[in-house]
């Protein structure tokens, strides 16, 4: 078989397909509407972002909490947090952590299984709301088990007001209210 160098004319033919695709696309960017359908995108691709980063908050929030790291606090809340729970109420971050403090005991175990987190965003504010199941198991397993049984288990919803700060998403709500419960709240 031998190279033949290609002709000019399909030289030219195959240069005009490449380069048609490339005209077109700038010029579908010079126009008005490339502009808008950017700008759509730009808006879905923020708010993906959005819905991510206050999801992850949550997550953070959970874990914080199941393992008593209130420092973690700071990147979750803002200065001025309200925070309502069984646990009691608090306002401020400072009071906040120290509620959390006073609820949480390293003798016992506790485990947020939060789902069904809806988030509605509305600019730099957002609406969320969560489903939870909250237990609390001793530490020692007791001899023969796979593992402890729950002193204490209840579930409700979780409802957060989330703003957006220079840092990123914060909370600056939390509430919960459980609607039902099994077992006994250890003091």
């Amino acid at each position: 078989m031998t190279n033949n160098p290609p002709s000019t004319a399909r030289l030219r033919r195959t240069l005009l397909m490449l380069a048609l695709p490339t005209a077109l696309l700038a010029s579908a960017c010079s126009t008005g509407a490339a502009a808008t359908e950017q700008d759509s995108l730009r808006g879905q691709l923020r708010e993906l972002l959005d819905r991510q980063e206050i999801q992850a908050l949550v997550d953070r929030l959970t874990a914080a909490v199941d393992e008593g790291r209130f420092d973690a606090f700071t990147t979750i809340y803002t200065a001025d947090v309200t925070a309502k729970s069984p646990g009691g109420e608090a306002r401020g971050r400072e009071a906040v952590i120290a509620l959390a403090s006073r609820n949480y005991s390293s003798e016992r175990h506790e485990s947020h299984y939060i789902s069904n987190v809806q988030i509605d965003l509305e600019s730099d504010r957002a609406a969320v709301r969560a489903n939870t199941i909250f237990t609390i198991f001793p530490t020692v397993a007791v001899a023969g088990r796979m593992a402890p049984e729950p002193l204490f288990t209840s579930g409700g919803p979780y409802r957060f007001e989330a703003v957006r700060t220079t840092e990123g998403w914060r909370f600056s709500r939390v509430e919960t209210q459980p609607l039902w419960s099994t077992g006994t709240l250890p003091t």
